[in-house]
C-alpha cells in the first residue's frame, strides 16, 4: 500500500473523529515523505487528542518543510501552519503568542512576504506584556485591501483573494485570544510573548524505544547490546529484493513515475529515455550495500507499459527519490500500469537509439520536437457502428480542469452587484454582524435579529463584556 493511500486513510479517520487511527496511519505515511499536508493533519489529530506538544512539533515542522519546498501550495501550508500554532498556543494558555501566530497567518493570507520583518511579536511594554488592543485588532479588518469598483460596493473582509477562508478563521481566532487577555490579571503569563514568526525547526520525530524498568546499579551487569547484523556478501542478494519502491500517476499527456531510493546523488545520475524503456544508473541499493557504480546491479532498466516520446520526457532527483515525467506518445490513452523494473542493462527493441534525458531544471528551457507537417500523425481507429465511420476522439477539444474558487473576488463582486438593494442590505448586515462567518441574501430572515457568529471548529464564541 502506497504512502498516499495510508495518509488518506489517516485523513479520513481524522474527519470521523478517530484521532488514534489518524495518528497511526499518518505516522506510517510520514516515514516515507515529510508532506506538509500530512504533518498538518497529524498536528490537528494530536491537538484533538490533547497531545499539544506533539501537535506544536508537527505544525512548526510543516511550516519549515513548506517554506523549503517553495511549491505552488507552500503559502497555503504556511498559512495553515501559523493558524495551527495559534490554536495550540491558545489551548496552552499562551494567549499573546496565539494572537501573534493568528496575525502572521492573516498577513500570509493577504499575500505579504513570508520573510517580512513585521514586528508583531515586538509589541510589548517594558515588562514584556503584549500591548495590542481590541481597537487595533478591529483596524486590521477595516484596513484590508478592497477591490476597485466603479459603484463603490465592497465586501470588506470577503475580498481577500484565494485565502479568504483562512484569513477569516485567523481573524476569528484573534478575537478569542484577545478576549481572554482582556479578562486576565496583568501578571498572568498569558500576556507574555515568547514566540517568533519563524519557529525553531524541530527534528523529524523518531520512534522511542522503551526504557528498561528501574536503573541498574554499578555492581549489576550491564545489558549487552545485540550484535550488529552482518552486511550481505557480494552477489548474495537476489535481483527481486533490490528492486525499488515505485509509485505512479497519469494525466492525458504524461505518466509520472516516482522511484524511492535513499542517498541518490543527482549529479552522478545518468538517465536514458527510449520509446519503451528508461535506463537509470548508478542507483544505490539499500538491500545490497556492496553494489558500487559500474556494477551490473547499479543499473535499472524500466520496461514501460506504453510508448513515450523520449525527447519530451524529463526527470528530477532528490536525496530520497527519482521522479520521471514521461510524455505519452499517444495523448489520451490510459495506461493500465506503468511497467516493470529490471535490475541491470536489459535490451529493449525501440528501433531507435535512446536519448539521454535532462533533469527538469534543464528541460524547462528545452522545447519538445514538433512532428513534421509532411508526416501526419496516425489517427487511432476505434470500433464503431456509426454509418459515418470511425471517429477520431483524440481530435475533440479537451477543457482544462480549473480549480474551484480560483476567482473568489470575481464571485463576490458578481453576487453583490447583481443583487437587489434589499439583498445587498441582507448581505452587509449578515456578514458584518457574524464577523465574516455568514453571508445571507434573505432580508426577511436577518432584518429583525442579530446574525450570530459561526466560529471555526474548536472555537467558542464569547461576548466582549465577559
Amino acid at each position: 500500500m502506497s504512502a498516499t493511500t495510508i495518509a488518506q486513510k489517516g485523513i479520513d479517520a481524522l474527519a470521523k473523529g478517530d484521532h488514534a487511527t489518524a495518528i497511526t496511519n499518518l505516522d506510517k505515511a510520514l516515514e516515507s515523505s515529510n508532506s506538509p499536508a500530512w504533518l498538518l493533519a497529524r498536528s490537528k489529530a494530536h491537538q484533538k487528542a490533547k497531545n499539544l506538544e506533539a501537535a506544536l512539533h508537527d505544525a512548526e515542522l510543516a511550516y519549515h518543510v513548506a517554506a523549503e519546498r517553495g511549491s505552488g501550495t507552500s503559502r497555503s501550508h504556511m498559512i495553515q501552519a501559523q493558524y495551527r500554532r495559534a490554536v495550540i498556543y491558545y489551548q496552552l494558555g499562551r494567549f499573546a503568542d496565539a494572537d501573534c501566530c493568528a496575525k502572521w497567518s492573516m498577513l500570509l493570507a493577504e499575500g505579504r512576504p513570508a520573510s517580512e520583518n513585521d514586528g508583531v511579536e515586538k509589541k510589548v511594554d517594558s515588562e514584556g506584556r503584549y500591548t495590542v488592543t481590541y481597537d487595533e485588532f478591529l483596524a486590521d479588518k477595516e484596513n484590508q485591501p478592497k477591490p476597485n469598483t466603479s459603484d463603490g460596493n465592497t465586501l470588506a473582509a470577503a475580498e481577500k483573494g484565494p485565502y479568504a477562508t483562512d484569513w477569516n478563521m485567523a481573524f476569528s481566532w484573534r478575537s478569542q485570544a484577545l478576549g481572554r487577555l482582556k479578562n486576565l490579571p496583568k501578571d498572568h503569563p498569558g500576556w507574555k510573548v515568547n514566540v517568533t514568526k519563524v519557529p525553531p525547526k524541530p527534528e523529524k520525530k523518531k520512534a522511542k524505544s522503551p526504557e528498561p524498568a528501574g536503573s541498574a546499579s554499578e555492581d549489576e551487569p550491564q545489558e549487552q547490546k545485540p550484535p550488529q547484523k552482518e552486511a550481505p556478501a557480494p552477489g548474495s542478494v537476489p535481483d527481486e529484493k533490490m528492486k525499488l519502491r515505485v509509485d505512479f500517476y497519469q494525466t492525458n499527456q504524461t505518466v509520472t513515475v516516482s522511484l524511492f531510493v535513499k542517498d541518490v546523488k543527482r549529479e552522478d545520475l545518468k538517465v536514458e529515455f527510449g520509446k519503451h524503456h528508461v535506463r537509470i544508473s548508478p542507483i544505490p541499493r539499500e538491500a545490497a550495500p556492496y553494489v558500487k557504480p559500474g556494477d551490473r546491479e547499479a543499473t535499472s532498466t524500466l520496461v514501460l507499459a506504453g510508448e513515450i516520446d523520449p525527447s519530451a520526457s524529463r526527470w528530477s532527483a532528490s536525496p530520497r527519490k527519482i521522479e520521471l515525467v514521461l510524455q505519452k506518445a499517444t495523448p489520451g490513452v490510459k495506461w493500465s500500469r506503468w511497467g516493470e523494473e529490471k535490475v541491470g542493462i536489459v535490451e529493449v527493441d525501440d528501433q531507435e537509439p535512446a536519448i539521454t534525458g535532462t533533469s527538469s531544471s534543464a528541460a524547462s528551457t528545452a522545447k519538445p520536437a514538433l512532428p513534421s507537417a509532411s508526416t501526419p500523425a496516425k489517427v487511432p481507429a476505434y470500433p464503431t457502428s456509426s454509418k459515418s465511420g470511425p471517429k477520431n476522439w483524440d481530435s475533440l477539444p479537451v477543457e482544462d480542469d480549473k480549480e474551484d474558487g480560483q476567482d473568489i473576488n470575481g464571485f463576490f463582486k458578481t453576487l453583490y452587484k447583481g443583487s437587489t438593494p434589499e439583498q445587498q442590505r441582507a448581505m452587509m448586515k449578515s456578514f458584518l454582524e457574524s464577523n465574516g462567518t455568514t453571508l445571507s441574501t434573505n432580508w426577511d430572515e436577518v432584518k429583525d435579529k442579530v446574525v450570530p457568529t459561526v466560529p471555526p471548529e474548536g472555537v467558542e464564541p464569547k461576548p466582549w463584556n465577559g
